[in-house]
């Protein structure tokens, strides 16, 4: 009976001791990978991944939407422009290749290959082709042939993208706060951006999604006002 009270005397302060050290161990472990995490997500290389990706999507600031799915059709053509100018530059060229060319000298790109690209960038093929007024260009679409008819013309940069720190992931979706750095007359860097920094002209948040192609890892989900802005709309960012 006394040794079974001298063990017991030992055993609750070993306990505590014990207790203790595995909450110490679990702190830790959390500490070190929610660093991990922050690092990871957070890491120079990978925000310029987005940015590069981000700077043909922005590229002539579409209205802000949802989902895909719930674009007006009145819109499409905003993603339809986002779409050709990929095909025109793939790989941040200054002039497109392996394009066919018409007898006045347009570029064609075939209806298939717009689907194609539409798809790869939004998930989704397009519910309507129709042609494209910007500011300074227009493409043409030919329903009789099935082919946009593109004028030579050089790339009309109106915004560049800058992702603001941090980065929220959820799943496959990858939440980036971005600004939109109007792009006047100021000198470019290897990614297109505008050097220096000017203040931001407006910040959205924009949802990609992890997709596993090498051309485009991510697509585009929605594009929408931050929470609490005048153009915000309650469960916009919500991710679907």
């Amino acid at each position: 009976m006394e040794k079974h009270k001298r063990m017991h005397k030992w055993a609750f302060p070993l306990g505590v001791i014990l207790t203790a050290l595995a909450v110490v161990g679990t702190v830790t472990l959390v500490r070190l990978a929610v660093g991990g995490i922050k690092q990871q997500v957070e890491n120079p290389k990978e925000i310029q991944e987005y940015e590069k990706f981000l700077a043909k999507i922005i590229l002539h600031d579409p209205d802000p939407f949802d989902s895909v799915a719930e674009v007006p059709l009145g819109n499409i053509p905003q993603l339809l422009d986002i779409s050709i100018w990929a095909i025109l530059h793939p790989d941040d060229t200054a002039t497109p290749v392996n394009l066919p060319m018409d007898d006045d000298g347009n570029y064609l790109i075939s209806q298939e290959k717009v689907d194609a690209e539409f798809e790869k960038i939004f998930g989704r093929k397009p519910p309507r082709h129709a042609s494209i007024e910007g500011s300074d260009f227009g493409f043409t679409w030919d329903p009789a042939a099935k082919v946009y008819r593109i004028p030579v013309t050089g790339d009309l940069n109106i915004y560049s993208p800058r992702v603001v720190r941090p980065v929220r992931k959820t799943g496959n979706a990858i939440v980036l706060t971005v600004d939109y750095l109007a792009s006047n007359d100021f000198e470019f860097d290897e990614l297109g951006r505008p050097k220096p920094f000017p203040t931001a002209a407006k910040t959205m948040l924009i949802t990609l999604y992890a997709q596993e192609d090498p051309q485009y890892p991510y697509r585009v989900g929605s594009i929408t006002s931050p929470p609490g802005s005048v153009d915000s709309v309650p469960g916009e960012t919500r991710l679907k």
